[in-house]
C-alpha cells in the first residue's frame, strides 16, 4: 500500500524510523474500511490494539494497577473492552462515574482524581458509593469533610512536568508548604489522608519525572506517619507517552525505572497509575476528507471536513502529530484547516504531497485519545463517530 507519510524533524535511527512507519501503516491498514462510501469523518479504534495496549502496560508494571483515565475517551465498548483485561478507572466529573455505574463497576475501585469538584459532584459520589477522593489544597479537604466526613483522601503533589508536551503543573499540585496545610486542615476536622499521587505532565518523555514523583511520595508518607495516619496509596499517576514520533520511551523502558524506584515503597501500600492517553491512543485513527483547497499569499491551505472543534484540538496546539495520505506526490507544506466558519479552527503547518485533490482522504494517527472526547459539532459539522473494528 503506498502511503505519503508526513516527515518529522525529530532525529531518530533506522531502526526508530522503520518502526514508526510500521505503526503508521498498521493504523492506517485497520482504518482503511471506514473510508469505503466515506460520509462524514470517522474515528477508527482497534480492539486488538486496545487490548494489547492494557497487556503491555500491565506486564511492564506488574505492581502497579492501572486505572484508566476516562476522559481520555470515555465511549462504552472501550470501557468495558479495559475492565474485561483488568483494568480500573480513575474520574474526573459527575458524568463519567454515571458511566462506571452504567458499566456495573465496583466502585471501591473507581478513583475521583479531579482536584477540583464541586459540593454537587461530591454529593453525587458520595451517595453513588465512591471512596477515594484526591485533594491538593486546605480548601478542597473541607468541602469533601462537609460532605463525606468518613471519605479517603489522598494529596496531589507538585512534580516536575519538564520534558512533556502537554504540562498540568501551575493549576493542579501542592507545594511542600500546601503539603503541610493540607495535612492540617485534615486534622482540624477529624480525617486523614493516607495516600499520596502527582502527575509528571501528558504525553512524558523524561522518565526521571516519574522517580522524582516517587521520592517526594516517600517523604510525604512520612509527614503522614508523623500525624499518626497509615499510609496506604501510591498513585503515580498518567503521562506513561505513545509513539508519535519514534523516539518516545517504549512502555518497557518507563516501566524498568519505576519498577526499581518502587522497591523503596512498602507491600502494605497499594500502588496505581492512571495511564489514558497510552493505553487507547494508538488504537484510533482519524478518517478524514479534504473538502476545500487555496492559495493565499502563495501560502497552499487545505480544508478537512474536521478540525479544531471535531478532535483535533492537540494537533492544533502544537501535539506530534502523523498525517497520511494515500497520494505519493512530491511532499510540500501545507497549512491545514477545518471547515468552520472561525478563524482559530487552523491545525497547523504540515507536509502532505503537492497533489492532494479536494475529496482525498487523509488519515491522522493516534487519535484514540483526547479526539473524540474533546469533539463537539460546531457550525454544524458532526464530530467523528466512532467505529470498532478488530
Amino acid at each position: 500500500m503506498a502511503l505519503a507519510i508526513e516527515k518529522t524533524d525529530v532525529a531518530m535511527d533506522t531502526k526508530q524510523r522503520l518502526m514508526l512507519e510500521k505503526d503508521i501503516r498498521e493504523q492506517v491498514a485497520f482504518s482503511l474500511s471506514c473510508a469505503e462510501n466515506y460520509v462524514d469523518p470517522l474515528l477508527a479504534i482497534s480492539e486488538h490494539r486496545l487490548r494489547a495496549n492494557a497487556k503491555s502496560f500491565i506486564a511492564a508494571m506488574p505492581r502497579v494497577r492501572p486505572h484508566f483515565a476516562v476522559k481520555a475517551n470515555p465511549d462504552v465498548n472501550i470501557l468495558r473492552i479495559f475492565r474485561e483485561e483488568g483494568c480500573c478507572f480513575e474520574i474526573a466529573s459527575s458524568a463519567e462515574l454515571q458511566a462506571m455505574v452504567d458499566l456495573g463497576m465496583d466502585l471501591d475501585t473507581v478513583f475521583y482524581s479531579n482536584p477540583i469538584k464541586s459540593p454537587a459532584s461530591i454529593r453525587h459520589a458520595a451517595a453513588a458509593g465512591i471512596k477515594w477522593f484526591v485533594v491538593d489544597t486546605p480548601e478542597e479537604v473541607l468541602k469533601i469533610g462537609a460532605i463525606k466526613p468518613d471519605a479517603k483522601l489522598y494529596v496531589r503533589t507538585e512534580v516536575s512536568n519538564e520534558g512533556s508536551v502537554w504540562p498540568l503543573a501551575g493549576k493542579f499540585g501542592a507545594s511542600l508548604s500546601g503539603i503541610a496545610a493540607t495535612i492540617e486542615a485534615a486534622k482540624s476536622i477529624g480525617m486523614q489522608i493516607t495516600g499520596v499521587t502527582f502527575h509528571v505532565g501528558s504525553q512524558c518523555s523524561n522518565i526521571n519525572n516519574w522517580i522524582e514523583g516517587i521520592q517526594a511520595a516517600k517523604t510525604i508518607f512520612s509527614q503522614l506517619e508523623a500525624n499518626g495516619w497509615t499510609p496506604e496509596l501510591l498513585n503515580i499517576g498518567g503521562g506513561y507517552p505513545v509513539q508519535f514520533t519514534g523516539v518516545e520511551p517504549a512502555i518497557e523502558e518507563v516501566g524498568a525505572a519505576i519498577n526499581k524506584a518502587l522497591e523503596a515503597i512498602p507491600e502494605s501500600i497499594q500502588i496505581m497509575a492512571e495511564p489514558g492517553r497510552y493505553l487507547v491512543g494508538s488504537a484510533g485513527c482519524l478518517v478524514t476528507q479534504v473538502v476545500g483547497m487555496a492559495t493565499r499569499d502563495e501560502k497552499r491551505w487545505l480544508y478537512l471536513d474536521t478540525g479544531t472543534y471535531g478532535g483535533l484540538m492537540e494537533l492544533a496546539q502544537g501535539f506530534p502529530s502523523n498525517i497520511v495520505s494515500q497520494r505519493t506526490g512530491e511532499p510540500r507544506e501545507w497549512t491545514i484547516a477545518g471547515p468552520t466558519c472561525d478563524s482559530i479552527d487552523v491545525v497547523g503547518e504540515h507536509s502532505l504531497p503537492s497533489n492532494m485533490e479536494e475529496e482525498d482522504i487523509v488519515f491522522i494517527t493516534n487519535q484514540g485519545a483526547y479526539c473524540a472526547s474533546c469533539a463537539c459539532d460546531f457550525n454544524g459539522f458532526p464530530a467523528p463517530k466512532m467505529v470498532m473494528v478488530a
